[in-house]
């Protein structure tokens, strides 16, 4: 509601702030304490502390080689990620977010779809813009575009990507360290080049000893993709079968789970997770596979971490613009992925990580090298 009282005070400290930079310094002598009284100094304080500023920034170094294609078969890129945010907090029980991000390579953006990629090289562009609708502490309305609000591994989604939607969860405690977390909600995929996709999207989350040294959960999830072709005609198919007309072959329905352990015994962290999910809009080449093992934190906690992560992805099993798109190969395909990451700092982190896969039909491995170092503001 629109607050007079309010409004005339932060004008009343706008005009001193402009008054004090448009005056020499040495007649700028103003206190803004002696001008406004305790209240307003107060409506003011918590009038700024409504906004939180932040930003990061990804300078990586890419390198691949061995690709099964005619032509540039090894290459190597830079790039540089930039992004700057602000959230907004108008009520106690409203968040509205806003990102824009930067990106910068080597390479142009002709070379998007022939490398796979599901961001441009060079762009400039809207991230995210969202609201968040909190109608207690445990239910949240969320609108616009930002992160998707399941959790799902990089088998099934790229957490790059940001499509735009409606969503509502819910989390329920239903004892003092077990909780169920719902969510469900109706996305636009928005992905490059026109994408008319939607994604129909719902997940239970099941967690088990939050909050001991020894937790896990158990994630269900289903998603039904939906208008499709248009990502299939703008060569976004990949490794997906296609008619002669460009069109998708199949129809995609994924259900899927993840099974996530943690254990933290004497401040050391390692985590395991298996991921299976399965296309059930088809009867073959309809299934894919992950599993995690992690040790230390380099996120979570300044330390070192090294991870490996093992795929195998048939075919149809996803959609292969969708997935993460630092594994070369979205499905049809076999791999693994090893990384060593160390978090210098609480806004420093640097990482490294080799990817060795195989598509199905060829006999040599393509592989890649990823170096990212990472800041945040």
């Amino acid at each position: 509601m629109f607050n007079m009282g309010l409004t005339m005070k932060r004008f009343k400290l706008l005009s001193l702030l402009l008054a004090a930079f448009s005056m020499p310094y040495s007649y700028a002598g103003i206190n803004l304490e002696e001008e406004l009284d305790e209240d307003e100094l107060i409506d003011i304080e918590e009038s700024i502390n409504r906004f939180e500023f932040f930003a990061d920034v990804q300078l990586r170094s890419d390198s691949v080689r061995d690709l099964p294609r005619a032509t540039q078969k090894d290459f190597d890129r830079a790039t540089i990620r930039a992004r700057v945010g602000v959230l907004w907090f108008p009520q106690d029980n409203i968040e509205i977010g806003l990102t824009g991000k930067i990106n910068l390579s080597t390479q142009s953006n002709s070379k998007t779809v022939f490398n796979y990629d599901n961001e441009k090289a060079d762009d400039i562009s809207l991230d995210e813009l969202y609201l968040n609708y909190f109608i207690n502490d445990r239910t949240m309305i969320q609108i616009g575009q930002t992160h998707f609000p399941l959790q799902l591994s990089p088998m099934l989604w790229d957490d790059d990507l940001r499509p735009q939607g409606l969503s509502v969860s819910h989390r329920h405690e239903y004892s003092l360290y077990n909780s169920i977390e719902l969510v469900g909600g109706m996305f636009l995929g928005n992905h490059l080049k026109g994408d008319d996709s939607n994604i129909k999207a719902v997940q239970a989350v099941f967690n088990f000893g939050e909050g001991k040294n020894t937790n896990y959960n158990i994630i269900l999830s289903y998603l039904d993709f939906n208008n499709l072709n248009d990502i299939a005609l703008n060569g976004l198919s990949r490794t997906n079968l296609v008619t002669a007309g460009g069109n998708f072959v199949n129809d995609f329905n994924n259900a899927d789970i993840q099974v996530n352990l943690n254990l933290n015994q004497h401040s050391f962290p390692v985590s395991a997770s298996l991921n299976l999910t399965n296309n059930l809009a088809v009867g073959s080449d309809d299934f894919g596979a992950r599993a995690d093992l992690i040790f230390g934190d380099s996120v979570n906690r300044q330390g070192l971490e090294l991870g490996v992560a093992v795929h195998r992805i048939q075919r149809e099993a996803v959609v292969a613009a969708f997935n993460d798109d630092d594994w070369w190969f979205p499905s049809h395909m076999r791999g693994t992925g090893t990384w060593l990451a160390y978090g210098i700092n609480e806004s420093l982190r640097v990482k490294a990580t080799v990817f060795i896969e195989r598509r199905d039909n060829q006999a040599k491995n393509n592989k890649r090298a990823l170096f990212d170092l990472q800041y945040n503001f």
